[in-house]
């Protein structure tokens, strides 16, 4: 008898064995290798170096409201860079920098009623469909700065006022139209590109919605010379910069940078 629970024992034993299965060991820490973020191709500066490399500039506008700026650079050729809605002039600090380094002379600015305060100053009045009319002043002011030629420039609404003017008799070279919409002052963007000959370069991303359908409206309809840029992104303005894929964004400083080099 004693022989046979010894058996059984150890038929018990050898089965609760089985069921457990092999120990498993320590974990083992997975490996991965960091992957490196992507980086642009062009040199990004720092808010500081920025503001080290550019100088405060006051413009007094339409119906004399001050308006704070700063300027970068210098060159022959002038850059003026209005800001999106709700913003602004530190939406394009970046960009000023970036063709301050190539030899453009660029003047940003608050539109009225922008107040970022410190560095960036604070313009006067309020924001309105008016300021347009500032821009007359602002490209005066960059000319006194000593540009020769002048490309006027706006991201959004900054751009819907930047065309708006020149199709208003705006004296400026040339237009860098980033992201705007129709029906600017109740004006299509086709009555106001109709007769515009100056070079343009019309940029948004393929998502942004009406920005990115306008796109489509200009490769028909926008008078020659002509520059349509199309970007894989839904980010809007200035945004594009800030926000999109690097490569997305270094295709539009590349853009800009190869439409001013034939000014």
């Amino acid at each position: 008898m004693r022989t046979q629970w010894i058996v059984i024992a150890s038929l018990v034993l050898l089965a609760t064995a089985c069921e457990e299965g092999p120990r498993a060991g320590p974990p083992t820490a997975a490996s991965s290798s960091p992957v490196p973020s992507a980086t642009s191709r062009f040199p990004l500066l720092e808010q500081a170096d920025l503001f080290a490399m550019s100088e405060p500039m006051h413009i007094r506008g339409d119906g004399g409201f001050r308006l704070e700026g700063r300027l970068f650079g210098s060159g022959a050729v002038g850059v003026v860079l209005a800001h999106m809605g709700g913003g602004d002039q530190s939406q394009w600090l970046e960009m000023a920098g970036l063709l301050a380094t190539n030899g453009y002379l660029v003047l940003t600015f608050n539109r009225r009623g922008s107040c970022p305060g410190g560095e960036l100053g604070c313009s006067e009045g309020n924001e309105d469909a008016g300021s347009w009319r500032d821009l007359a002043f602002v490209v005066e002011r960059l000319r006194e700065a000593g540009a020769q030629r002048v490309v006027v420039g706006g991201a959004s609404l900054g751009a819907m006022e930047s065309l708006y003017a020149l199709s208003r008799g705006l004296d400026a070279d040339g237009l860098i139209w980033v992201a705007g919409i129709d029906l600017f002052e109740g004006v299509a963007v086709t009555e106001q590109m109709r007769g515009l000959r100056i070079p343009k370069l019309l940029i948004a991303g393929e998502l942004d919605g009406e920005a990115g359908d306008l796109l489509r409206v200009f490769e028909q309809k926008a008078p020659e010379p002509s520059d349509v840029v199309t970007l894989d992104t839904g980010e809007h303005g200035t945004d594009i910069l800030a926000y999109a894929d690097v490569a997305v964004a270094d295709q539009f400083r590349q853009a800009v940078l190869d439409f001013l080099a034939r000014m």
